[in-house]
């Protein structure tokens, strides 16, 4: 049942098991327990997708009950999901802590999310014919040191190839979220590929059990959607889910090539920036609204409404204008203008390209902070606090970005020959 490691797998193996973490320890255990040992999931794929690739964080699947393990490390076990098998163990003197799941099988899904219970059972076979993916269903016995590969996932990974384990449909049914971890597989590339292919019964799958996604909670949703944004291929996924009608119920019905997202092909990291393209065309509350929907973070509401709103501004005229662009956009200057460089290249903004030269050798203004303060401009006008006091603070500060002003006593000069008497909601503010 199970085949030879590649040597790099067995350097790999070696290393791991004489790291200080103390792995070798609570396989050890484990062992003496009674216990059979595999090692599951990610790391087993990882290292066999790539040679020069190391994964540290594994998971055990054992064929020990939970009530044995506990038993058996006593103090050096936390019982973090016995009901479904798992055992949190650590090796004396050791920091981080390894999960042990016992083998088993899944109850009936309910819900399109969790299981109503588990079976235990003894048999690896039957445990991994429960996993999503055939590049998941791999396990290595650190008894035989040998590759159980049950379902063909390694022979998948070579030919970067996307596969259920058994029925694709019966799989996405049994928890609708592996929808979009699928997406978020094509989000990386595979190896010796450029893109993963999802075979055919699996992309039709996708495509009949995305409306599911309505009975997730958003935050899990969010949770597998925003790793899928930050992957180097997302602009790959998104248009599988585009073209698959996913996106369009999920996020916005807008064909990612049409955003522009293959500016950032290959980049990691850049979640917030294709928000904002796939985002550009609506307006701030409406991006507000989308992305609070899906329980975003605050600080990625922020500022995915201020990348928006810098592809909506017009192109500075200016020096003046370039130094109130820097100071509203901060940090995006640099990539703002990479964004709206490439929305300009499918025709969807106007300008910009005309004024990059402008932009690059306009710096910021020297001062950012407001050289007048409330009480300074309360004892020049005699303005009272209220809206006509924070009106004109505002449109002072906003004059003293756009002019370059960096001494206070030129700001007040300034100030004198403002018509400041009546309020005008007109004022300009940063």
């Amino acid at each position: 049942m199970a085949s030879t490691l590649p040597p790099h797998v067995e350097a790999w193996l070696d290393d791991l098991l004489a790291a200080p973490d103390g792995l070798q320890e609570v396989v050890g255990k484990l062992q003496a327990l009674g216990s059979n040992v595999w090692l599951v999931g990610g790391c087993v794929r990882d290292v066999l997708a790539d040679r020069d690739r190391a994964p540290h964080d594994v998971d055990l699947a054992v064929d020990v009950e939970p009530a044995v393990m506990l038993e058996g490390f006593g103090p050096m076990a936390i019982d973090t999901g016995s009901a479904f098998g798992t055992v949190t163990l650590k090796a004396s003197g050791a920091v981080e802590p390894f999960q042990a799941t016992t083998l088993r099988i899944d109850g009936t899904y309910v819900d399109g999310r969790r299981p109503e219970g588990v079976e235990m059972v003894t048999d690896i076979a039957l445990d991994v014919a429960r996993r999503d993916l055939t590049i998941n269903a791999m396990a290595i016995d650190l008894a035989t040191r040998g590759l159980v590969d049950l379902h063909g996932g390694r022979t998948d990974l070579r030919a970067g190839r996307l596969r259920a384990v058994g029925e694709a449909d019966a799989r996405l049914r049994e928890d609708v979220l592996r929808v979009l971890r699928v997406y978020r597989f094509a989000a990386s590339p595979p190896p010796h590929h450029r893109k993963w292919d999802i075979d055919g019964p699996l992309r039709t799958a996708l495509a009949h059990r995305a409306s599911g996604l309505a009975t997730i909670p958003a935050e899990r949703v969010w949770g597998e959607l925003s790793r899928l944004l930050d992957a180097p291929l997302a602009d790959h996924a998104l248009t599988l889910m585009h073209d698959d009608g996913v996106l369009q119920n999920l996020l916005v019905d807008r064909h990612p090539a049409a955003a522009g997202l293959d500016a950032f092909q290959g980049e990691v990291g850049r979640g917030e920036e294709r928000l904002a393209m796939l985002l550009s065309d609506q307006t701030g509350p409406e991006v507000e609204q989308v992305l609070r929907s899906l329980t975003a973070p605050k600080r990625v509401v922020h500022r995915v409404r201020r990348l928006v709103a810098g592809l909506r501004a017009s192109p500075p005229k200016a020096a003046r204008d370039v130094r109130v662009l820097r100071y509203r956009w901060g940090e995006d200057v640099e990539v703002l203008l990479r964004m709206t460089g490439a929305l300009e290249g499918l025709g969807a903004n106007r300008g910009w390209a005309a004024v990059q030269d402008l932009v690059t050798n306009t710096p910021a203004a020297r001062v950012h902070a407001p050289l007048l303060d409330g009480h300074s401009i309360m004892q020049a006008t005699g303005v009272a606090h209220g809206p006509h006091l924070g009106g004109l603070k505002s449109w002072l500060h906003y004059l003293q970005v756009e002019r370059d002003v960096s001494r206070k006593e030129d700001m007040m000069n300034l100030l004198c020959r403002l018509p400041w008497e009546q309020h005008d909601h007109s004022w300009p503010k940063l």
